[in-house]
């Protein structure tokens, strides 16, 4: 376990020995574990898929192999992923180390390609979200950083040099199949759907363009060969999908994945649709429930339209995104009142960010039991539940009609965050660009008075009213500030909001990871509503259902195990 056979100069393991021997048996168990809780009270392993659970474990040994054939190295396990199990360390982060020139074949990255974190830039060859490439020094690395654009870049790299073709600017409309809902599936029909520059109207386009197809006409049919995977992503982006699992997600302002990032039809749930018109089951739809990253939370990101990238400019979506907010973590709430659409008070600020569902390696993790046997009663007992349980309903209060929701919807509108200058001081936060928008784009103001702020919010495309009762829901913080007791929600510390100039941020209501789709076996293909395979039509990632593992180990691996799959079908 110490050695470093891909001599990338690693540090010494950081997890103790035992806790990195794994293999197929113990992985499929771990993410199938009836017993396992989360501080949410949720069973989330109990419900995964067990067929295609069995399948994964077998192929993410196989799939990690593939990855380092393509360019891909590794840091030190360092614990493991959301939803990747308990008993064992699994998270091994893609890493590219630092030097004069980006050359993937030889794992390096330019200061220019990675982006520059002090300077608040990201770069167009690192995509990743949030920070600009992390230092991987911490994960047994020093000199590299980390992030999933290793992963994304480098496979994209591999599949070029080896002459794969690429057509982009297509939206996949329709699963073509031979009878409606009988016979294999043919093909897809896509549409034209670039994205263009915002201010010069130019088609934007990719980082690499070598093979790329450049088809232009507004329709096409593509026959498939073999077949048609489906990982067109999830459903949060589509009203009608999210309702069936939450009502309460009709408000139009919830923010779901990285919507600068992807576009307007970003979790649009096409591929869910397109399969359920030629007879695709279903699967996972209720997996959503109370995850922090697939239900709706309060982000501690302020101020910007897409809380989840929070991007830098440089990165080619900033265009779209604006700003990248300003993140003043869970700590930050102590400085803030948090008010609904009419600008009322509905909850305890200081427990926003409680929302964890993380159960997972180390043991003791969202408060699982520890030492931690797995399959054992204890862990899903009355005693273990309400010793562990920890939720916050802050987000459920957020979504609860009040005074401004209105009929068909009754939506609960935008959440936003109220300070003043003095808890601009406190926190140390930046209100400048990039970190709100320049010019201001409604998604956060400044007032000399609380009375001038409730009317500009209106700005906001989803705001449909000024914030009617803002001057006394702070005229009443303010009080109780002053008598050193939250009497309305208990919230332990309070500070006045008194210090002109006055802010309102958006705190929006927002999504990452989307679970519930097609239904697919063991195999990756999709399933009917008999049971019965739809043959030539396979899934995979977030298009899929059946799990609640977060990011690229769940895609990867279903992606690894549908190629594989398809490539043995018989040629059309």
């Amino acid at each position: 376990m110490a050695a470093d056979p891909q001599g990338l100069g690693l540090t010494a393991p950081r997890i103790k020995p035992q806790d990195l021997e794994d293999d197929p048996d113990r992985l499929f168990t771990d993410m199938t574990d009836w017993s396992v809780v989360d501080a949410t009270g949720v069973a989330r392993y109990r419900y995964n898929d067990r067929e295609l659970h069995r399948a994964w474990a077998d192929n993410a040994p196989k799939v990690r192999q593939f990855m380092m054939d393509n360019y891909i190295r590794f840091a030190r396990i360092d614990g493991t992923h959301q939803g990747g199990g308990v008993s064992r360390a699994r998270a091994a982060r893609a890493i590219m180390k630092m030097a004069d020139k980006t050359d993937i074949k030889a794992g390096t990255l330019s200061p220019q390609d990675r982006g520059d974190p002090a300077a608040e830039r990201h770069s167009p060859f690192n995509p990743m979200r949030t920070i600009p490439g992390g230092s991987a020094t911490a994960l047994g690395a020093p000199g590299w950083v980390f992030g999933g654009f290793v992963i994304a870049r480098s496979l994209e790299y591999s599949a070029r040099e080896k002459g794969i073709r690429f057509m982009l600017n297509r939206h996949m409309d329709e699963i073509i199949r031979e009878q409606p809902f009988s016979g294999r599936v043919l093909g897809v029909k896509a549409s034209y759907t670039p994205r263009m520059h915002p201010e010069t109207g130019a088609r934007l386009e990719s980082f690499w363009q070598n093979g790329n197809i450049d088809e232009r006409a507004d329709t096409i049919y593509i026959r498939a060969r073999k077949a048609v995977i489906v990982g067109t992503g999830g459903m949060h982006g589509s009203v009608p999908l999210r309702t069936m699992i939450d009502p309460r997600m009709v408000e139009p302002s919830i923010e779901y994945g990285p919507s600068s990032l992807i576009g307007p039809r970003n979790m649009d749930g096409s591929g869910i649709i397109a399969g359920m018109k030629i007879g695709a089951n279903l699967a996972g739809m209720m997996q959503n429930y109370q995850h922090s990253l697939a239900s709706p939370t309060i982000s501690s990101v302020l101020g910007t339209r897409d809380a989840v990238a929070s991007i830098f400019p440089g990165h080619p979506a900033f265009l779209f995104a604006r700003a990248k907010g300003i993140a003043i973590g869970n700590a930050g709430w102590e400085h803030v009142i948090a008010v609904n659409q009419v600008g009322q008070r509905f909850y305890n600020e200081s427990t926003i960010g409680s929302i964890s569902s993380d159960a997972k390696y180390p043991p003791g993790s969202d408060g699982t039991r520890n030492p931690f046997v797995p399959l054992d009663w204890r862990n899903a007992s009355t005693a273990q539940v309400k010793a562990q349980y920890k939720r916050s309903a802050a987000s459920d209060a957020a979504l609860a009609m009040n005074e401004g929701s209105r009929a068909p919807d009754y939506a609960s509108g935008p959440v936003w965050a109220i300070f003043d200058s003095a808890a601009v001081a406190r926190g140390g936060w930046p209100v400048r660009y990039p970190y709100i928008a320049d010019p201001p784009d409604g998604y956060f103001h400044k007032a000399d008075t609380l009375a001038e702020l409730a009317k500009k919010v209106m700005g906001h495309p989803h705001q449909k009213m000024p914030l009617k009762h803002l001057v006394e829901t702070v005229a009443r913080y303010n009080a109780l500030a002053d008598k050193g007791v939250d009497e309305d929600f208990e919230k332990p510390v309070m500070h006045r909001i008194d210090t002109p100039p006055f802010y309102a941020a958006t705190a929006g209501i927002r999504v990452l990871d989307s679970y519930g789709g097609l239904r697919i076996n063991g195999k990756a293909q999709v399933v009917d509503t008999h049971g019965e395979v739809i043959t030539g039509l396979y899934a995979g990632g977030e298009a899929s259902g059946g799990g609640t593992q977060h990011g690229i180990g769940r895609a990867s691996v279903h992606g690894y195990i549908a190629g594989t799959n398809a490539a043995q079908e018989p040629s059309a």
